[in-house]
């Protein structure tokens, strides 16, 4: 892995991210919406969004927990609408900074101005070690981005990341952990670890014959870093019915002694945009 983070090839880079820290308490992120995006409905899927979720709620929570480190606990999103075009805002908050937690609201919106949607983070508090990396450099207030000249995705999300159907029977993917979604620990970028949840919904949904639908509705619990992989899911459908359905899916660290790293309870349903 490159000494350099984020390497020039990377997630965090490719997504054209750009940010405006407001101020202590508040971000807003940007993010294009392109076809390598885009869920089975033609929208920008649900775990692209949560990536930028990830990366404006991660960024608000390192400043608010100044001079701590952070560690992620969960991430919700809550999809009612979509961005099929343009690109979608993120604007974040700091709803709650205390001793041991801080939590993040962030609220999601289209080109138009149109609310698409509503996220919550929480992350754990925790001392800083001197392995942390130090962002003080990326807290300032102002306009920032990543991106490179020649940044942007060569191929769908989701072939980026590596995420492959393995066993169609039960709707099981696998993902490598490589460099271009790892994080700055070395472990999968929180937002890469929603998109192959996203990934393993879609392919449960396919499973129950439930027709076409597209997750709307992602809950995350954050066990353990995701450091070696290829990381397989293992899905169980809780409810389907037409046009919807409901899937508990557990992330598996299979270079790591089996371990379970991410927990997800995901909602699939009929696209957004025929409502």
């Amino acid at each position: 892995m490159s000494t350099t983070y984020p390497p020039d090839r990377h997630l965090l880079r490719d997504l054209r991210l750009s940010f405006e820290h407001v101020d202590e308490h508040t971000s807003v992120a940007w993010m294009p919406v392109v076809p390598e995006l885009a869920a089975r409905d033609g929208s920008a899927r649900a775990g692209a969004l949560a990536t930028l979720v990830d990366v404006i709620g991660g960024g608000l929570a390192a400043r608010a927990a100044q001079p701590d480190w952070i560690a992620t606990a969960d991430l919700t999103l809550h999809l009612t609408g979509t961005a099929t075009s343009g690109r979608v805002e993120a604007r974040g908050r700091v709803a709650h900074a205390g001793r041991t937690t801080v939590v993040i609201e962030v609220g999601l919106s289209d080109d138009r101005g149109a609310s698409i949607g509503l996220a919550t983070m929480s992350f754990a508090r925790l001392p800083r070690r001197v392995d942390n990396p130090d962002l003080s450099d990326s807290l300032t207030t102002g306009m920032s981005s990543m991106a490179l000249p020649a940044s942007g995705l060569q191929a769908s999300l989701l072939d980026e990341i590596g995420i492959e159907v393995v066993d169609r029977a039960n709707g099981t993917v696998e993902s490598p952990v490589r460099d271009w979604s790892r994080n700055s620990l070395g472990s999968m970028q929180g937002g890469a670890v929603a998109v192959v949840i996203d990934a393993a919904a879609e392919a449960a949904s396919a499973v129950a014959h439930a027709g076409e639908v597209v997750v709307a509705d992602l809950q995350l619990t954050y066990l353990a870093l995701a450091r070696v992989g290829p990381i397989r899911t293992r899905a169980e459908v809780l409810d389907a019915r037409p046009g919807v359905v409901v899937t508990h899916v557990e992330l598996i660290d299979t270079g790591s002694d089996g371990r379970v790293t991410t927990i997800g309870r995901v909602v699939a349903t009929t696209s957004l945009r025929a409502r």
